[in-house]
């Protein structure tokens, strides 16, 4: 790798894992990859308990899952605006 800026020369390694910000991943890197990783699953079988416990019919489990996943986003926006004060 050319060294086109004055940094100690890192390994392949170091290079990949901290390239966005040169640290360690932060709790908020885990907790979002957390909620990607749970979420998804978490919301489809929150969709079928809505169809077994008889909320709504069998045609409504997708768009069930898409208001979930929505508000779910909306909810994650709204959280990270107001934490970081923008």
């Amino acid at each position: 790798m050319p060294k086109d800026t004055p940094q100690p020369e890192k390994t392949v390694r170091e290079r990949g894992t901290y390239a966005s910000h040169n640290d360690d991943p932060s709790l908020a890197s885990y907790l979002s990859s957390l909620f990607l990783v749970l979420s998804v699953p978490g919301f489809i079988l929150a969709a079928y308990a809505g169809y077994w416990a008889g909320f709504y019919g069998y045609g409504t489990i997708v768009p069930a899952f898409a208001g979930l996943l929505i508000a779910s986003l909306v909810v994650a926006f709204g959280l990270m605006h107001v934490l970081t004060g923008s």
